[in-house]
């Protein structure tokens, strides 16, 4: 049985938008960054991820970049959840 204390309990990284446990412990974390949502997984030598490019503008509003980021995330977090759902790959200790 998985330990989904940590995983659960502890403050996101900064930028991650939604974050998905994967069955063995890590996580598959969604991002902006560059006009793209990204979500990647977190998984010990997983190379998985997923990318959804947007029409962000550096001088778009957080409001605007809000608005322009909803309709890609549907179909980055169906994917970071299909991921999520099969990952086996262990987050590396801390300690």
């Amino acid at each position: 049985m998985t330990d989904t204390t940590t995983a659960t309990s502890t403050a996101w990284p900064d930028g991650v938008i939604a974050r998905y446990l994967t069955v063995a412990g890590a996580t598959v974390d969604l991002t902006y960054t560059d006009g793209q949502v990204k979500a990647t997984c977190t998984g010990e030598r997983c190379p998985w991820e997923h990318r959804e490019q947007t029409e962000i503008y550096y001088f778009d509003s957080d409001e605007e970049k809000a608005r322009k980021i909803n309709p890609v995330l549907p179909a980055a977090q169906r994917q970071a959840q299909a991921h999520a759902e099969k990952c086996r790959a262990m987050p590396r200790p801390t300690t």
